[in-house]
């Protein structure tokens, strides 16, 4: 499965562009001892991120219930959230699912409307 080129996910709760980091599973709340590549919020404070395998979570202690995120019903794919579009995305190449970025979303996120 290859991934759509430049995808860059956004926050699914403040939708500002997330940057790469490189953490330990453990600092996430993941099982093992290995550093896992991940998307984090740039926003001061927020503990949001986004890994492939797991989508949209907070990074805090273990046994914590992370927030569910919707999956392409094509190939499971976590969806990625894309404020410009105001919709979460399939990240998978060829792939055109959306899924809008309202009530059923992780967190429900309304945006401004332009005038």
């Amino acid at each position: 499965m290859r991934a759509k080129p430049d995808l860059v996910p956004d926050c699914d709760v403040h939708g500002k562009p997330m940057y790469r980091d490189e953490r330990p599973a453990s600092e996430l709340g993941l099982a093992g001892s290995r550093d896992v590549i991940v998307w984090r919020c740039c926003c001061e404070g927020c503990r949001r991120y986004f890994e492939g395998a797991t989508g949209y979570r907070d990074a805090r202690p273990s046994g914590v219930e992370a927030d569910l995120t919707p999956r392409c019903p094509n190939d499971g794919a976590f969806l990625v959230a894309q404020r410009a579009r105001d919709s979460y995305i399939c990240p998978v190449a060829g792939c055109s699912t959306v899924h809008a970025w309202g009530a059923a979303a992780p967190h429900e996120f309304q945006l401004a409307s332009a005038t």
